[in-house]
């Protein structure tokens, strides 16, 4: 089934290029070179510039009319007459990565008018690819499912969660230390996973409910490619402060709250997180 932006060998190109990186950061991380960037919390290895550059230039091969922008970048470059912005992720959960625990992925997103258009998220541990995005669907791949041509599943719209009820919640190790009295909320069940878009596939393959980052430091390519997908569940993305996520290149920090879940998970982030949330921003 094609995209309104793009064909069905432009996915399955994508889907490629995305597991070709994969299986490079696989290969270079034993004794894999690690820098430092903005300080001791914010590292880059030697993979994530070469899955940067594979990425690309794999892009902007295929996709010459349109801006192709990386994290590792040496600067964020956004040609205002270009319509459409791939983002890339070459390695999110790069302290994941380096610690070798499997909980990183490779990520594209595909952004126009502002707005997700359409996502990729590569699990080398797991050898899956999630991929979709808004009027296409949400759809995932194994291993070896090229064999016999282009084979992918299709998820089905989760079940709505109960906006009063409990919750399977993911957060990032920063916020969920950031804001402890999460761990005492007795409605909720905090799932332990690394990279933002092995959490959006936590919640499609069903073993958690909604993400809830409170901390105002994502960028782009940290959403960019799981909000296509997510959106193309059925599920929701939004904020705490308004319905839903804007790109608003060249601003490339969301300088918000982002929720992504089950339907409902906008109202039960409102009354089950906003009420310390607010209370924690009034006392700062």
């Amino acid at each position: 089934m094609s995209h309104a932006l793009l064909d069905d060998t432009d996915i399955e190109y994508v889907c490629a290029l995305v597991e070709e990186a994969g299986r490079l950061a696989v290969a270079m991380r034993e004794g894999v070179e690690i820098n430092l960037k903005s300080g001791p919390d914010d590292k880059v290895t030697a993979a994530d510039i070469a899955l940067s550059k594979l990425i690309s230039s794999g892009l902007a091969e295929r996709f010459d009319e349109d801006c192709v922008v990386s994290e590792e970048d040496s600067e964020h470059l956004f040609d205002d007459a270009k319509k459409r912005f791939w983002i890339i992720d070459p390695i999110d959960g790069t302290q994941n990565y380096i610690l070798g625990d499997g909980q990183y992925c490779v990520m594209v997103g595909l952004i126009k008018d502002n707005q997700p258009g359409f996502g990729w998220v590569y699990a080398p541990a797991a050898g899956k690819t999630y991929f979709g995005g808004p009027g296409y669907g949400a759809y995932w791949k194994e291993p070896g499912a090229d064999a016999d041509g282009f084979k992918a599943h299709r998820f089905q719209e989760p079940a709505p969660m109960d906006p009063a009820g409990d919750a399977r919640l993911l957060m990032g190790s920063r916020d969920k230390k950031a804001h402890p009295w999460v761990h005492d909320m007795p409605n909720v069940s905090l799932v332990k996973t690394g990279s933002i878009g092995l959490k959006v596939g936590r919640i499609l393959d069903g073993q958690a409910d909604v993400f809830a980052h409170l901390s105002r430091k994502l960028k782009i390519w940290d959403t960019a490619g799981p909000a296509a997908i997510a959106l193309g569940a059925g599920l929701e993305v939004g904020t705490m402060e308004s319905g839903g996520l804007a790109f608003p290149l060249p601003q490339v920090l969301h300088d918000t709250t982002v929720v992504m879940g089950r339907r409902g998970a906008l109202s039960w982030c409102h009354n089950h997180l906003g009420p310390e949330f607010l209370k924690q921003q009034v006392s700062m």
